[in-house]
């Protein structure tokens, strides 16, 4: 039985406790400056590096950047709305963040649409079709087989071809 192992019964018992806490705090302390250091191999280095580590990593982990991917645009949006919620940056600083988090990660490519496999929630949200006109695409796949180019698309009842054309998302067959 585990309570009459000298180590957990007696007089050591009492200090386990203390003994748990204090492993416990060097643990913490050890895992939080091992993650201070982490983040900093996990960014591309170039300028502005560690200003964007030094500013953003006081409210969160700059891992949270390598995830998000926007335009120069959009991330000078977010650095604001970071400002108005308490970031405190120079604005030498703030443009050298600007100017790394737009270069390391900027936008990505979108992602191919396979035509022939794509359900209407993923036609709608990919190619900004109207719910009928997905259902049209379907429809008509499901009638007259796979599409094999853009000009089949064209054939579509009821489907604005110009959207399909508008938009920048790559279809694959």
């Amino acid at each position: 039985m585990l309570t009459n192992h000298p180590n957990l019964s007696g007089p050591s018992r009492r200090r386990q406790p203390a003994v748990v806490f204090y492993l416990g705090a060097l643990l913490s302390m050890t895992s939080a400056a091992l993650y201070a250091q982490a983040p900093a191999t996990t960014l591309p280095d170039g300028p502005g590096k560690q200003t964007t580590i030094a500013v953003c990593g006081k409210c969160h982990s700059p891992e949270r950047v390598v995830a998000l991917h926007q335009s120069r645009r959009a991330w000078q949006s977010t650095i604001s709305q970071m400002v108005s919620m308490g970031a405190n940056a120079s604005d030498d600083q703030l443009n050298a963040i600007l100017d790394y988090l737009s270069k390391n990660f900027p936008p990505m490519p979108p992602t191919p649409v396979n035509i022939n496999t794509a359900g209407p929630v993923e036609l709608e949200s990919s190619l900004l079709l109207l719910k009928s006109e997905a259902k049209a695409v379907i429809q008509y796949r499901t009638e007259h087989g796979d599409f094999k180019s853009l000009d089949d698309l064209r054939k579509v009842p009821g489907l604005d071809f110009k959207k399909i054309e508008d938009r920048k998302v790559p279809i694959v067959f």
